[in-house]
């Protein structure tokens, strides 16, 4: 039976008041039974897509500053320097991201990363900081091409740019007349935002570029040119036309990244998938929001917090 079905049919024999304490039982049977099965440490990092809150709320699904707090915790404690991570985020912030990938490589040499479902934007970046990705059919990256908070929307850095350079070129080529029709987008954008957007985009290519060549790449000859390349392309909005798109396993491995096939390791592959299956009934059936865990016991929660009842007027 499939493994998802599985788990619900175990808990649609409970009552209410007892699913969540079977789902945390299952949860870290699985977390301890990985690690026993690689031989390594094993750490979880996983957030509810679905759960995204008004900043008023302060606390987010995506990677953030407080997000290194909790990673302090997990990376404490392992006599090995080999671990691997299991991640499914949404993504956020670049500048958090890196913080969270020099504590891993300050306490482990050698990293890899279960993507059992998705792990975009930032997520994909913090993935390829690791020696090795370990995917299936079910698997998806996203492109790392920076997404700019202009007027309260997420727009992409390379659409803001691309928007600038049409502007400039054109006024180069045809003269002022044309101007009129590009003063909405000028004014719209202070010159600073363009150059926000420029590093934005050159931070996330040379992070990556330089995480490539460190880590996954290190063995390869050239390995600065095909960190460079596999950056440049994962980082083209062009390319991809949004941050949503799936980068999958079949083109991760085209694109020269180091990735298992967890096709090829069924037991492993079954027991990945199943935390997972649990990590997503447990967002669903609670106010958690972010899980960080370990094969060493540490179980970290961020939930929603409960507002307090607003007094009537």
């Amino acid at each position: 039976m499939p493994i998802f079905q599985q788990l619900l049919n175990e808990l649609a024999k409970l009552p209410p008041d007892q699913q969540v304490g079977y789902i945390n039982r299952f949860r870290t049977e699985q977390v301890k039974e990985i690690a026993a099965l690689t031989g390594r440490g094993l750490l979880v990092y996983a957030a509810d897509f679905k759960k995204s809150l008004p900043p008023q709320f302060g606390i987010t699904n995506s990677i953030t500053w407080e997000d290194k707090t909790c990673f302090a915790d997990l990376v404490d404690g392992f006599d090995s320097k080999q671990v691997d991570v299991l991640i499914h985020s949404p993504g956020g912030s670049v500048e958090a991201t890196e913080s969270l990938v020099a504590l891993l490589r300050d306490n482990f040499d050698e990293v890899r990363f279960f993507v059992p479902n998705m792990a975009k934007s930032a997520a994909t970046m913090l993935a390829l900081s690791g020696d090795l990705l370990l995917m299936d059919d079910r698997s998806e990256l996203g492109p790392i091409d920076p997404q700019i908070l202009i007027n309260g929307l997420y727009v992409p850095a390379q659409t803001v740019i691309d928007g600038f350079d049409e502007a400039k070129e054109r006024i180069k080529t045809e003269g002022p007349d044309v101007l009129p029709a590009y003063l909405p987008l000028l004014s719209k954008y202070d010159l600073h935002v363009l150059q926000i957007c420029e590093n934005a985009k050159e931070l996330s290519k040379q992070l990556v570029a330089g995480w490539l060549a460190e880590y996954m790449f290190k063995a390869r000859p050239r390995r600065k040119a095909a960190a460079g390349k596999v950056a440049k392309m994962l980082a083209d909005h062009k390319r991809y036309l949004s941050h949503a798109r799936p980068i999958r396993i079949a083109e991760a491995k085209a694109m020269g990244l180091n990735v298992l096939d967890l096709r090829e390791h069924g037991d492993l592959r079954n027991r990945v998938w199943s935390l997972y299956c649990i990590i997503e009934l447990l967002f669903d059936r609670s106010p958690i929001m972010k899980s960080y865990e370990s094969s060493k016991g540490v179980l970290l929660l961020k939930q929603i917090p409960v507002m307090p009842p607003q007094p009537r007027s």
